[in-house]
């Protein structure tokens, strides 16, 4: 009878762990326009490296703060494919400031137009700044709601862990 319930145990255990191992978010795949009109399908660059998702509007004062730290940080890990996906949830009343914003703060990363918030919605969020790490697998590996100086160091602490560990 011990037997059977130490198996018991050990079987349930098991599944325990197992099932933790799979409740991993996936980043869901989206498809939006660049700022020249060009298609960005999320799920056709999973895998080329990692993958810095930030939401942000033009008329979001924390946002710049973020996006001026993604800047740096792109340009010390572009080397190893990092890409930075930063999607404007501007509407179509503020989204004529978009490409004015990128060239002004001449941000080298893509930026995707979200204007009926169609994917910011389906992220279940409710808040910018709001940026995602994701994985060459496509899990989210680090996400965070807000801004404030000492938030770049966090995320480029979870991008270095993750590298180390591909």
């Amino acid at each position: 009878m011990r037997v059977k319930l130490l198996i018991l145990l050990i079987i349930i255990l098991f599944i325990g762990v197992a099932a933790g191992t799979e409740d991993k978010k996936r980043a869901r795949d989206f498809t939006l326009r660049d700022l020249n009109g060009k298609n960005y399908i999320l799920s056709e660059n999973i895998g080329k490296g990692p993958i810095i998702i930030n939401f942000w509007a033009t008329w979001c004062l924390p946002c710049y703060d973020e996006m001026k730290e993604l800047k740096k940080l792109y340009n010390r890990y572009s080397n190893i494919n990092l890409q930075i996906l930063s999607v404007s949830i501007d509407d179509v009343k503020t989204i004529s400031k978009v490409k004015i914003t990128v060239r002004a703060n001449k941000y080298p990363f893509k930026v995707l137009l979200d204007s009926n918030q169609s994917v910011y919605k389906n992220y279940q969020l409710s808040g910018i700044p709001h940026l995602f790490l994701i994985d060459k697998n496509g899990v989210i590996i680090y996400s965070h709601k807000g801004y404030k100086k000492g938030d770049e160091k966090i995320l480029e602490e979870k991008l270095q862990a993750m590298i180390k560990n591909e």
